[in-house]
């Protein structure tokens, strides 16, 4: 790179965001608990509690019945770099809105969508009472926040006057309670990881989906927590998986210990030594212990995904880099449905000299790849902008508005939401579950009605 080109970048990167020491420009920039303070007690049974501007929830004491004393800690945030050095800019809060009402006995989990937080919560009642929660997008000069190293914390008698708190690196993502108040409350934290934007002469990605969608884009890891994970044998025989008791139990079992199994047994259940994998109805698969991940319905995934939603890059050793997009739920019919719930799509980029020179589009499980000159791009300042489009239900990939695929069944639109992927990138290899071998979805009658493989086992080698 020439310097002046360095020197812009450096400078368009750090506009408004000054790193406070000479340490290296770090690579990533994260937002963490700065101040911490406690609100005043309020009786749970009518309890109504909001963080002041700009902060965000980190912890939670309550001691006795619903007519005890709930009291929250909330704090100011912080942006530091890799090296945990101070990192000046203008973080702000974003509220979002209130959830819809979960019984608070039920034992059913809230977490806060992906890039969003929790600021607030309101109780009415007892144990049977409602209870809803208010979320918040956090950024950082406008950049947009993810939340990553979620991690889930032990029982905690409601009744019992014990303080949750995050730690260090941590603010309250969700949280879940069943039964009454001598029973037990969880709590889950994240940290919150600033989405930078690509530097100028690089190049932006834009998937635009069809006007009439009904499925978007959807963060794996909240399929993960909407989901049962299941042990295939046959129909009639399925086991679930119970967290509580960590045991394979037969049954068709939908309470709240089957879903949200934690990601790293999920992630165990990788290739077999033999190098098969363990998605049922698949004609590469093993003969046991084949698994799925079993949401309810059809997941509809985030309307506004852009800066939400992340696509998941694998850098190949010749230079090109596959972007890897997951939706809750493929719709497809024709003749017959080849629905199925669970769907990944790539785009592979080839580049020369940081420009875009061709790309590779997935579509029904084949690549097709074309030149620059058969797709849309164009400049936007310093950066090259590919525009790309999701067929209407199936999400296969093309390079223009038009019918494509059997008897033209795959229809392209302008006129919908665009989804700037390359706004939200993590590493595919960093995934806590890209090892997962079994299928994204329910078992269906054939392999293409069963959710897919994942892309760790479906990437370009």
């Amino acid at each position: 790179m020439r310097p002046s080109l360095l020197k812009n970048l450096l400078a368009w990167l750090l506009t408004g965001v000054c790193l406070a020491s000479s340490a290296a420009v770090a690579q990533s920039l994260f937002l963490v608990p700065q101040f911490r303070y406690s609100s005043g007690s309020s009786k749970e049974s009518s309890s109504t509690f909001i963080a002041p501007a700009n902060t965000v929830l980190t912890g939670r004491w309550h001691g006795g019945d619903e007519n005890g004393q709930t009291v929250y800690q909330y704090a100011t945030l912080q942006a530091v770099n890799e090296f945990n050095e101070p990192v000046a800019g203008t973080i702000a809060v974003q509220t979002l809105g209130w959830s819809h009402w979960i019984k608070e006995s039920a034992g059913i989990w809230f977490d806060a969508p992906q890039g969003t937080v929790l600021i607030g919560r309101q109780h009415t009642g007892d144990e049977n009472g409602n209870t809803r929660y208010l979320t918040g997008r956090v950024t950082l000069n406008g950049l947009p926040t993810e939340v990553i190293d979620l991690a889930t914390s032990g029982g905690i008698k409601e009744s019992g006057s014990i303080w949750y708190t995050t730690d260090a690196r941590r603010v309250m993502t969700g949280r879940m309670h069943q039964g009454d108040e001598n029973k037990n409350s969880y709590y889950r934290g994240g940290t919150l990881r600033v989405a930078l934007p690509p530097p100028p002469n690089a190049f932006r990605i834009i998937v635009k989906l069809h006007p009439q969608e009904g499925y978007y884009p959807m963060a794996p890891m909240d399929f993960i927590r909407a989901s049962r994970f299941r042990h295939h044998k046959g129909w009639g025989t399925d086991q679930g998986f119970n967290k509580s008791s960590f045991s394979w139990v037969s049954g068709n079992d939908k309470s709240w210990e089957y879903f949200d199994v934690p990601v790293s047994f999920i992630n165990s259940y990788t290739i077999n030594p033999d190098g098969s994998n363990r998605r049922p109805r698949d004609s590469k698969s093993g003969s046991d212990w084949n698994v799925f991940l079993q949401p309810e319905g059809h997941p509809q995934g985030n309307f506004s995904p852009t800066g939400q939603v992340p696509s998941f890059r694998h850098r190949l050793q010749d230079g090109r880099q596959q972007y890897w997009l997951f939706y809750g739920y493929n719709e497809s019919s024709y003749i017959l449905s080849f629905s199925h719930q669970g769907d990944w799509e790539d785009v592979t980029v080839h580049t020369a000299n940081g420009l875009i020179t061709g790309a590779s589009l997935s579509a029904h499980g084949e690549r097709t790849l074309y030149p620059v000159s058969s797709l849309q791009t164009y400049v936007d300042g310093n950066v090259q902008v590919l525009v790309v489009y999701a067929a209407k239900g199936t999400h296969a990939l093309y390079p223009a508005v038009g019918n494509f695929h059997t008897a033209g069944t795959d229809e392209t639109r302008d006129g919908g939401v665009s989804w700037v992927i390359t706004d939200n990138v993590q590493e595919l290899e960093e995934q806590p579950w890209k090892d997962y071998a079994g299928a994204w979805g329910e078992v269906g009658e054939t392999a293409t009605t069963t959710g897919p493989l994942g892309p760790w086992h479906k990437k370009i080698q």
